[in-house]
Order: structure tokens, then sequence, then C-alpha cells
């Protein structure tokens, strides 16, 4: 089975190629934003939406125009990139995907993308990689980089600019094809718990670094707007916050792979995170409850990044020839597992569950993570039932009939 992955290197350019780079990442820029206002004015007059081709044809106007020749002084590949994403950003929108493409300031910039391997070249001795225009830069290269080249992004956090070279690799092992055998319950007490009885503790690196989050945001509200003291509280936060994201990122790479390593398959509730951490808020004809209790549970949820940590997982497990069985997540932290009791009162508490059925005793969510893993294997055995499913896929999304919310308690208990 082929796939795709990414390496990310940290680039180290001298000054003068960081000049040309912060300079085509804003030719970048100003190609999206003329082409969306272009895009708004067409919807103004009436006119449908372009497409790539059509947008291609206003950059070649552009970079032959008078007011606009600087644009001819960039690599060309990069700003068609550019309209590339915006016309799936657009048909995301028209899908019901996503919003409303944005315009884009300085410093938000949408990367330089060289889709091609045959325009750059990299050198993995000596740690390097040649583009056009900008000639070699050098990487910092913290692992080698394995697998056929495809392409390379140039995005700059901050005050330093990293490399996403993507690769071709062919050396996994197609579907082991075995039942579920590790389920998962996310949470925030504990930020996982296993079927076999592990709880790992969550990172919480937002929470960590609030109070220090609210006093760089005091310092930038009392600066005055367009001020130089101004811009530095602004990039003091922003460091702050790619700290807070990186912890983040380092903490859910461990983990990830370490399950991945040792399990094939994995049972994962098919969370809904965008409606889990919705707003309370209401409306002003029907205001919300509750407002900021809720707004501090969402904090939490996406803090603790459950889909970030959903998306490794299901990536690691693939590259591993496994993958990540999802199940419907309802009822599976109130059934008892011994006896099917399904209500609410088996979990008084958020760390016991006690059947009030049959009297059974079990950490709430080591006792939900089993279940996971019961729902799992029921799944499992009624796709594979129903026919056999193709080798390599990563990730079966699956519903229990419409007839019941539950797995069928005869099929879960026999399996379980």
């Amino acid at each position: 089975m082929t796939y795709r992955k990414a390496f990310r290197y940290q680039l180290r350019p001298r000054s003068g190629r960081e000049g040309q780079l912060r300079r085509y990442a804003g030719m970048c820029r100003r190609v999206w934003n003329d082409a969306l206002a272009e895009q708004k004015a067409r919807h103004a007059r009436g006119e449908r939406c372009a497409g790539y081709l059509e947008m291609a044809s206003w950059l070649t106007a552009w970079r032959h125009a008078r007011a606009t020749a600087w644009l001819s002084e960039g690599p060309v590949h990069p700003q068609q990139q550019v309209l590339r994403r915006l016309e799936e950003s657009f048909s995301r929108f028209f899908a019901g995907e996503g919003g409303y493409p944005r315009f884009k300031r300085r410093g938000d910039e949408p990367g330089i993308r060289f889709p091609d391997p045959t325009q750059f070249a990299l050198d993995r001795v000596n740690g390097r990689i040649k583009l056009p225009k900008l000639g070699w830069l050098r990487l910092r290269m913290s692992r080698p980089v394995e697998g056929a080249l495809r392409n390379v992004t140039l995005r700059r956090e901050g005050k330093q600019w990293f490399a996403s070279i993507q690769v071709e690799t062919s050396d996994t092992l197609p579907s082991l094809e075995v039942p579920p055998t590790l389920g998962i319950d996310r949470g925030l007490a504990s930020f996982a718990a296993t079927s076999q009885e592990r709880l790992v503790a969550p990172l919480r690196a937002l929470a960590k670094q609030e109070r220090r989050l609210r006093y760089l945001a005091r310092a930038v509200s009392r600066k005055r707007k367009g001020s130089s003291n101004r811009g530095k509280a602004v990039r003091r936060l922003g460091t702050l916050h790619r700290r807070i994201a990186h912890q983040r990122a380092d903490w859910l790479h461990k983990l990830t792979t370490d399950l991945a390593n040792q399990q094939a398959v994995i049972a994962l509730e098919d969370l809904k995170i965008k409606n889990l951490s919705a707003s309370a808020r209401g409306t002003p004809e029907v205001p919300g409850k509750n407002v900021r209790a809720k707004a501090g549970l969402n904090r939490s949820i996406l803090d603790a990044a459950w889909g970030e940590f959903a998306r490794q997982l299901t990536y690691k497990c693939a590259w591993r020839g496994g993958e990540v069985v999802l199940v419907p997540p309802a009822y599976t932290s109130r059934t008892c597992r011994i006896c099917r009791h399904e209500s609410a009162e088996n979990r008084k508490t958020q760390s016991l569950f006690q059947c009030v059925a049959c009297g059974h005793e079990e950490h709430a969510d080591i006792h939900a993570a089993k279940n996971i893993l019961a729902a799992g294997h029921a799944v499992w055995a009624k796709r594979h039932a129903a026919a056999p499913a193709a080798h390599g896929e990563a990730v079966r999304r699956e519903t229990i009939p419409a007839a019941s919310t539950k797995w069928e308690p005869a099929e879960a208990k026999a399996l379980a």
C-alpha cells in the first residue's frame, strides 16, 4: 500500500534569503486577496464562481500588468497553488463543509508551495534544499527523509520558517483484518482510558498557561493601536500560543505513536466534537443558560484536542497495516458491560460506575473503554459478515441500524 507522509524541518536561511521568503509569501497573500476580491465582485454582478483555470488567466494578466508586474519577480508555481487552494476553499463552502474564504492579512500567508519534485532538489547529506529563485537553503535535519519526493511547502511561524517535505512510500503491509484489540474512551478528567485498564492523565497545555496568557493579553490591550510596543506585545502573546500548540502536538504524537506501535486495530468513539463544543449563548430571543460554565467546558474540550488525537491515531495505525474502527458513542458510559442494563443512575459520579441492577463496580472511564471495545467487535463482525473489507482502508465509519441506538445486547455480550 502506498501512502504519503510529510517531514517537517526548520529552515535556517540567511538574512538576505529570509527577506526573499517574506517577499514571496507577501506575493502569495496578494494573489489570494486579489482573486478573492474578484470572486466577490463576480458574485455581486450575479456571475458564477470562477474555477482554477479562469483564475490562472487572471494571474497571468496580473504578472504582465504594469501596476502588479512585481508579482513576476517571484516563482509562479506557488502563486498558482494559492489559486488552487482558493478553489478548494470555495468547493468546501458550497458543499457546506466550511465557511466563506476570508482575506488574509500580513503574517497569515497561505504558504509557498512547490508541487512538482522537479522544481526542487534535496541534499540529504548536507541538510539543505534548493528552491527556484531562492537557491540552497539549510535545514535543521532532525531525522532523515525516507521516500520519493512529491512536494514541499514553506511556511512562517513567528520569526521562524519551516519546510514540510511530502514523500510517497510503499512499504506498508496490507490491513491485518483482525478485530479490535483495544478500546479507548476519551475524557477530561483522564484524557484517555483504555480497555487494558490504563489511564492517561491530560496534558492541559492551555490551562497551565492561562495566567500567563491573561497577563500578556492585558499588556496588548493597554498598548496604543499601531504602536511599536503593541506590536511587541502581540508577538509575545503569539509566541506563547505557538509554544502551547507545540507542546500539545509533541505530547499527542508521542502518545499516538506508542498506542499505534502496541495495537493493530483500535476501537474509538465517533465523537462529534463540533457539537460537543458548541456555544450555549443562545439568541437574544431565547438566551442560553450556564453560558460561562459551558464556555469553560468548551475550552477544556478544545484544549484536550480529541480530534487531533483521533486523526494522528488513524493514519499511524494505517501506516502499520492496522486501522481505527469508529463506533457510535451513545450509552457507552452508562451501560453495564456485565448485565447490559442501561441507566443514567449507573454513573452517579465522574470516576465510579456502579450498576443499579447487578451491582457491578468499576472505574467509570475504564468501564466505558471496555464497552467501546465490545461495540468495536460488534461493528467489525457485522461489517465482515456483510462483505469482505478492502485491504488498506484506514477508517470505517459504521452505524448501528436505525431501529436501535445501541448495539444488540446478546451480540455485544458474546463478543465482550
